[in-house]
């Protein structure tokens, strides 16, 4: 494997395994933070959904204890005044200030004067609680506790056969505050359509009202809901496509579940996160592509490429064996140091291999040659003869070998001494080379 491939499958490996890690980050790490924030989103929309519903239930109280606090209330509960009822308990009036229900009651429960009104089609109703011209003591809104604002009083919600109904209730006192309260106020207004069309503008939440007890509708009921807890509130949550089922049941101050609230909370903030989360591995794949190629791109022109023809070189040098090639690689890194290197080794291996060379040449002509004077030696003669000697019989041709004595020579060494006989026999071979000049002749 080449380094190109090396380096190409190394690069590619480590943005592989970062994008890898980036989605196991995006996908398990930061989308469960975007369910968790829809969640927690669904479960203060449904707190903002209860305030405001608590919210109705105290403007209720607000005006229970201002009309319990007044004389006119005490002395109506004292006298029975008709010119009261008149003035202030007419249907037009109970309208104008959205009540359905207004009672005056004494100490014991038993009713003074009462109002059930539907608002909306302006028709009298019939409440069980009241049913028998007065109100069980044990009833939640008899049971009255001591108010911060003076008297005893208590709001909330029940339920009653026409529906949830907001209420309040207030002892009747006089103006200044003062007693003994000589019965009870109660105001209340259906949790009814209208009332919910204020909630809805109020929260900006699309939401419904479900009685517990109908488990077809109320899905809290239903299986596949997730429990969730945001401060005192329990509630449930479904992941149902691009929307989100949130529900809780209302409780009264006994625990007991008066209603439903359920609504479809739109997943936006999940859309989102996925469109991000999408983004983010689109980016890491595009970015981790683009420094993929140009990284590449700049290793071939910077390393590989270099690389290549420092290989290509010693492949070549390898090959032909001709030290006389150099690379003239002019660059300032670490491979242009190896260049330069491998043209200064590449150099010296020429020069030793010259030296080498001419050092050989010289050994063979030692090795042939009579070193004094310079004719051939008995090893020459005796390889030159084999060859002549096969060529003569072969091309069936004469072969001479003719044999030469210098005369005296011992005599003129010993007389003139060993110089002077080297330079003897220096002469005698000069003048028999002078005189053989046939290439095939061999001295």
């Amino acid at each position: 494997m080449s380094i190109r491939t090396k380096v190409f499958l190394i690069i590619f490996v480590l943005f592989a395994a970062l994008g890898i890690a980036d989605f196991i980050v995006q996908r398990f790490v930061i989308y469960p933070s975007f369910l968790e924030l829809e969640h927690r989103e669904a479960g203060e929309n449904l707190q903002r959904i209860f305030h405001a519903i608590d919210r109705e239930t105290y403007h209720v109280e607000r005006l229970c204890r201002d009309w319990a606090t007044w004389n006119d209330s005490h002395n109506f509960m004292a006298t029975g005044y008709e010119g009261f009822i008149e003035s202030n308990l007419s249907d037009d009036s109970l309208d104008n200030i959205s009540l359905n229900l207004l009672v005056f009651c004494d100490t014991r429960g038993n009713i003074v004067w009462s109002r059930v009104r539907d608002l909306e089609d302006k028709t009298t109703l019939q409440l069980g609680f009241m049913a028998e011209g007065r109100i069980d003591p044990a009833h939640t809104t008899l049971a009255l506790h001591p108010s911060p604002e003076g008297g005893r009083g208590k709001r909330g919600i029940f339920n009653t056969e026409a529906g949830p109904m907001l209420f309040a209730t207030r002892e009747v006192l006089r103006s200044d505050g003062s007693g003994p309260a000589n019965g009870f106020l109660i105001m209340g207004r259906f949790l009814n359509e209208t009332m919910l069309e204020t909630l809805k503008e109020q929260t900006r939440l699309s939401f419904e009202i479900v009685d517990p007890f109908d488990n077809a509708r109320f899905l809290c009921r239903t299986s596949g809901m997730k429990p969730m807890q945001t401060g005192n509130l329990t509630y449930y949550t479904k992941d149902d496509g691009d929307k989100m089922v949130s529900c809780a049941g209302f409780q009264n101050e006994a625990g007991e579940t008066l209603f439903g609230v359920q609504y479809l909370f739109p997943r936006e903030t999940t859309r989102k996160g996925i469109d991000s989360i999408r983004y983010a591995v689109f980016l890491v794949i595009g970015s981790g592509v683009t420094v993929l190629v140009i990284l590449n791109l700049m290793m071939q022109a910077v390393v590989l490429r270099p690389l290549q023809r420092l290989t290509d070189h010693a492949v070549k040098l390898q090959a032909e064996g001709d030290y006389s090639l150099r690379l003239d690689l002019d660059r300032k890194d670490e491979i242009g140091v190896l260049a330069k290197s491998l043209d200064s080794l590449v150099q010296t291996i020429n020069d030793r291999t010259v030296e080498l060379q001419r050092a050989n040449e010289q050994l063979t002509q030692l090795s042939l040659n009579d070193a004094l004077t310079g004719i051939a030696n008995r090893r020459m003669f005796d390889a030159y003869l084999k060859q002549e000697w096969r060529r003569a019989m072969r091309e069936q041709t004469p072969l001479s070998i003719m044999l030469a004595d210098v005369d005296h020579f011992k005599k003129y060494n010993d007389t003139y001494g060993h110089q002077q006989g080297d330079m003897c026999l220096i002469g005698v071979a000069a003048v028999m080379q002078l005189h053989m000049q046939r290439p095939a002749d061999l001295l």
